[in-house]
C-alpha cells in the first residue's frame, strides 16, 4: 500500500540551519515514523551562495532544490521552477512554511490540500523601509486571498493567533502546533566542560546563543554587562554580519567580562546551557525561539525580551524585560544574578516546562489534521 505523501515547501533547508529549517526537519522525521513519505521543495541557496546538489536526502526526507533567480532581504528567495514541480507532484498534501513568500501561491498549481505554518514573520522595525512597505502592501492586497486557500493555519504560539485573524482566518481554522525539542535535548549534558573551556571556575556566567545579527539585540546585553563586572558574559554563535560592531562596542566600553566565542557545535551549545547560570535572549523579535526551550531543558534560568512569541514560551518560568529598555534589562538581570533561590526556582520550573514541548507531540497535531484530508480523499 502506498504511503501518504507530504510535501513541505520552504525557502531554505539543510545544510542551511535556522529555526524554520529545524522545524521542518524535525517534523519531517516524526511524520516518517508515523508512516508518511516526506519530501521538501526548496531553493538551491544557502543564503550566501549556491548549493550544487539539486537532489538529496537527510533523515529519510527527500529534498528537491530549485534554481534561485532572485533574492530579497535575508530570507526571501525566488525559485519559480517550484510551481511546475507542484503541478506535477504526486504528493497528497502540501505544507507551506513562512508567509509572505512567492511560493505561498503554490495552491494555484494544484488542487491538492494545502496547509501553512506562517512562523509569525512580523518583524516590524527590523526591516528597511522599502521592504516593510512592500510587505505591508502584500498584506493589504493579497493577505486574505492567500490565507483563505489553506485548509488550516498552524501557529507556533497562541500569541500568533491574533495576528493570523486579521487576515480573516476563523478560529476553527487556526491550530496551535508549537516548536519542540528532540529527545536528545532532554539528556543531561556536561556543563563542566563548558565552564572548564572558558575558565569560569566559580564565576557567575550569562550566555546568549544566536546568530550575530543586529535583529538579535545582542548590543543590549553588552551595554548592561558593565554593571556586572564580576559576571562573565559569553555571546555564542555564527557571525551574521554584526560581530565587528559588537567587538567595537566591547572595546569602546572597556569591558573585560564579555567574550564572543564564535560558532559552536550542537554539543558545545547544549553543554553551555547545562553549565551557564543564566541564558539571555535580548532579540528584538522572535516568532518563538527554540533556544529558550533548549536552555530550559538543561535547567538554565531564562530571561528574554518581550517581543514576538518569546513571552508565551517563557511564561512565568523565567523573566521578561521590555525591549530597548536597558534599565529594565539591568534590573531583571540583577534579580537573577543576586538570587540563587530565584535561579533554582526557574531552573526547576523551566526544566519541567520544556518537557511539554516535543516534536512528537507537534507531529501528532499535524497528523490529525492531515488525516482529515486523506480520509476525504479516500
Amino acid at each position: 500500500m502506498r504511503k501518504p505523501k507530504i510535501c513541505f515547501i520552504t525557502s531554505f533547508f539543510y545544510p542551511v540551519v535556522g529555526g524554520v529549517e529545524t522545524h521542518v526537519r524535525c517534523l519531517g522525521k516524526e511524520l516518517i515514523k508515523k508512516g508518511y513519505d516526506v519530501e521538501v521543495y526548496t531553493s538551491d541557496s544557502d543564503r550566501n551562495s549556491t548549493i550544487d546538489s539539486k537532489e538529496g536526502s537527510i533523515d529519510k526526507i527527500r529534498i528537491k532544490r530549485f534554481k534561485s533567480i532572485f533574492k530579497v532581504g535575508f530570507a526571501g528567495v525566488i525559485f519559480p521552477e517550484v510551481f511546475r514541480a507542484v503541478k506535477e507532484s504526486d504528493a497528497d498534501i502540501f505544507h507551506v512554511h513562512v508567509y509572505r513568500h512567492f511560493f505561498n501561491l503554490s495552491f494555484l498549481f494544484s488542487k491538492k490540500p494545502f496547509f501553512i505554518t506562517p512562523h509569525w514573520p512580523e518583524y516590524q522595525g527590523q526591516r528597511n523601509k522599502f521592504l516593510q512597505t512592500l510587505l505591508n502592501l502584500i498584506d493589504f492586497t493579497l493577505g486574505k486571498y492567500i490565507f483563505k486557500h489553506f485548509k488550516k493555519v498552524f501557529v507556533i504560539t497562541d500569541l500568533e493567533s491574533k495576528w493570523v485573524k486579521k487576515f480573516g482566518v476563523k478560529s476553527r481554522d487556526i491550530v496551535l502546533a508549537p516548536n519542540g525539542l528532540e529527545e536528545a535535548s532532554f539528556k543531561k549534558y556536561n556543563g563542566k566542560n563548558f565552564r572548564k573551556k572558558y575558565n569560569l571556575k566559580d564565576k557567575l556566567s550569562v550566555i546568549s546563543v544566536s546568530r550575530l545579527h543586529p535583529s538579535k539585540g545582542l548590543d543590549q546585553l553588552v551595554r548592561v554587562a558593565k554593571f556586572f563586572p564580576n559576571v562573565e558574559f559569553l555571546i555564542m554563535g555564527k557571525d551574521g554580519g554584526f560581530r565587528r560592531e559588537l567587538e567595537s562596542l566591547i572595546q569602546k566600553l572597556g569591558l573585560n567580562n564579555v567574550r564572543i566565542t564564535g560558532e559552536i557545535t550542537e554539543n558545545e551549545k547544549m553543554e553551555a546551557y547545562a553549565g551557564a547560570d543564566i541564558f539571555c535572549m535580548p532579540s528584538h523579535y522572535e516568532g518563538f525561539c527554540i533556544s529558550i526551550l533548549e536552555a530550559m531543558s538543561q535547567g538554565c534560568p531564562v530571561i528574554t525580551s518581550n517581543k514576538g512569541g518569546m513571552p508565551w514560551v517563557v511564561g512565568k518560568e523565567g523573566l521578561i524585560f521590555e525591549d530597548n529598555n536597558l534599565l529594565d534589562l539591568r534590573n531583571k538581570l540583577e534579580k537573577l544574578i543576586s538570587s540563587s533561590h530565584l535561579r533554582k526556582k526557574f531552573s526547576k520550573q523551566g526544566l519541567e516546562k520544556s518537557h511539554s514541548f516535543t516534536w512528537k507531540k507537534t507531529s501528532d497535531i499535524l497528523d490529525k489534521e492531515y488525516k482529515k484530508c486523506l480520509i476525504k480523499k479516500i
